[in-house]
């Protein structure tokens, strides 16, 4: 396996503390992606479930499909930052791709710093919002005849955003070091390409 600071030299290593800091946002990103992995199992089972019961007894029940869609919304958010992380998220390789190592560094920093922060911290104000005014409601789902609470996948959506802040401090941090010395230092997962830049570049 390849160690993480391979391509780092010497002399233009993060500091202790810079590196320290990107463990910290990565690991608590992976933590939250492989924990709400785990809701994939009673998601699986309500579904099984409910496919058995309508096809193979004539008894169709009320909860499976708003038990699969409340822990899908769950999922699907709070697993972004683990994607993020990880590279997964669409971008346009076919042109990224073909840019240098400082390149992709220095559009990926300018755009976390004027773009990313900016709408989801916006976003996050907004999220918030959206599941406070829930919660103090107690809101169902007024179109299942189960009417299950609704307020805790909607909690999701500030947490997920809050995430995503921290990850994208993480990734900024990255695109920053890339863009100065043309190397990245941290293992992301993802498709970034790992070779240093033409020494005579500018």
């Amino acid at each position: 396996m390849r160690n993480k600071f391979e391509t780092a030299t010497s002399e233009n290593s993060p500091s202790q503390f810079i590196n320290k800091m990107v463990g910290v946002l990565d690991s608590t990103s992976s933590f939250f992606g492989k924990s709400v992995a785990l809701f994939v199992i009673p998601m699986m089972y309500a579904l099984v479930h409910e496919v058995i019961a309508r096809y193979f007894f004539n008894a169709p029940t009320i909860w499976a499909g708003d038990i699969a869609l409340i822990l899908y919304g769950i999922y699907f958010m709070v697993a972004s930052p683990y994607c993020l992380k990880t590279g997964m998220h669409i971008r346009t390789d076919f042109l990224y791709s073909k840019w240098s190592v400082k390149a992709r560094g220095r559009i990926d920093f300018f755009t976390y710093l004027f773009l990313y922060f900016p709408a989801h911290i916006l976003f996050l104000q907004v999220g918030w919002k959206f599941f406070y005014k829930s919660f103090l409601q107690n809101e169902s789902i007024i179109s299942s005849p189960w009417m299950p609470i609704i307020w805790p996948m909607k909690l999701a959506i500030p947490v997920s955003l809050f995430l995503m802040l921290l990850q994208g401090i993480s990734e900024t941090i990255k695109s920053f070091y890339a863009w100065r010395h043309g190397q990245f230092y941290w293992e992301n997962g993802d498709h970034h390409l790992d070779e240093p830049d033409n020494p005579c570049e500018n």
